[in-house]
């Protein structure tokens, strides 16, 4: 994907492993909170014109905003290319307009939300069909323990547990991948016993 600037502002557009998700990334935050805010419709922000802007674009059917990156779901046969020939200058426009996004009372009612229903399932399928095909050939894998209000807690076993590496697969793999697919997570934990690991890195 191409760049595209006008005066001080520059947005990167991202290809990523789905074909229907694309990363735009912004020069400047668009949001300081550490927090991914995701958006079905407009009426999940209302009296925000930017939201309002990028649902307007035919083919746009989910937006995630986390800092300074929107990562949009399609709907749509339209390649990427094409469908960022029309997303560019909306997001351009609104965010040069500095009108409001989001005021600071919707972000806050979104970060407190209880979990959908439907989110134990959501994890579940990512650790089984992305995360754990990973971790088998290292001899590891991970399972969902419980989710308490918006804390999701997991166990790493095999080769992962007591791993020296285990953090950092925490941290860049396993947490990363369950806030992308569900925004709403704040926290992801370790609930992993691994000094009792084959690989007791923590004794």
């Amino acid at each position: 994907m191409t760049t595209s600037s006008t005066d001080d502002l520059r947005i990167r557009g991202e290809f990523t492993p789905d074909p229907a998700v694309c990363r735009f990334v912004v020069s400047r935050p668009v949001f300081e909170d550490d927090w991914t805010f995701q958006f079905r419709s407009p009426a999940d922000a209302p009296g925000s014109p930017l939201i309002e802007a990028l649902f307007s674009v035919e083919g746009v059917s989910d937006v995630k905003i986390h800092q300074d990156t929107f990562t949009i779901t399609k709907n749509s046969m339209d390649p990427w290319p094409k469908l960022a020939g029309r997303l560019i200058p909306v997001l351009k426009e609104q965010l040069l307009a500095a009108g409001p996004i989001l005021d600071a009372e919707r972000r806050e009612a979104m970060k407190t939300a209880p979990l959908d229903d439907d989110v134990p399932r959501i994890i579940q399928e990512l650790l089984e069909q992305n995360i754990n095909p990973a971790l088998s050939s290292h001899g590891g894998w991970v399972k969902l323990r419980r989710i308490d209000g918006q804390d999701v807690y997991v166990e790493m076993g095999g080769g992962c547990q007591g791993c020296a590496s285990s953090r950092a697969t925490m941290k860049f793999g396993i947490e990363r991948a369950i806030k992308e697919a569900v925004p709403q997570v704040r926290n992801v934990i370790d609930a992993t016993d691994h000094e009792a690991g084959t690989n007791p890195y923590y004794r």
